[in-house]
């Protein structure tokens, strides 16, 4: 258990459907904020098979936040490395989504922490986060998380 009731875990057997929603509405979300997020015609077919995934393991770390029962959030992060930096082993947010109903109570910094312990765990010397440039929600909570900007990614349609 956390903050406000939440209790943060695995995906598991039974949390695919609910799981899968919460990956399209991340995607969703973030095609609101550049086109180059634009959803396949197919994506929510697409992102069933991905929750599969994720719940079969496999895919890095992937976290789900459970409130009263049922999913309010999850996190996806992967492993990088960088063999020729003082710390080579960083732990990269590649999603992270909480429902609107959900937002406020602290499940994104939970969700943030788990992800933080898990890198210390494994000997990570970082942990990043990759966000839309003009997803400010989410750059507000990373911010408040004490995350700097590192790089940035630049994307061109060709």
């Amino acid at each position: 258990m956390h903050e406000a009731g939440v209790t943060v875990r695995p995906p598991r057997e039974g949390d695919e459907e609910a799981l899968a929603r919460l990956i399209l509405r991340f995607y969703s979300l973030n095609e609101e904020f550049d086109p180059a997020w634009s959803l396949a015609g197919d994506a929510e077919e697409k992102a069933a098979a991905v929750a599969r995934g994720y719940v079969s393991g496999g895919e890095g770390l992937v976290l789900v936040a459970e409130v009263e029962g049922r999913l309010a959030g999850y996190v996806k992060a992967v492993k990088r490395e960088y063999p020729l930096l003082g710390n080579p082993l960083m732990l990269v947010i590649e999603e992270l989504y909480v429902l609107p109903q959900f937002r406020g109570r602290g499940i994104g910094r939970v969700l943030i922490a788990e992800v933080e312990r898990a890198a210390r765990s494994m000997g990570a010397g970082a942990v990043a986060a990759e966000v839309p440039a003009k997803n400010s929600v989410a750059l507000s909570l990373y911010n408040g998380q004490g995350f700097r900007e590192l790089s940035r990614v630049y994307v061109k349609q060709v």
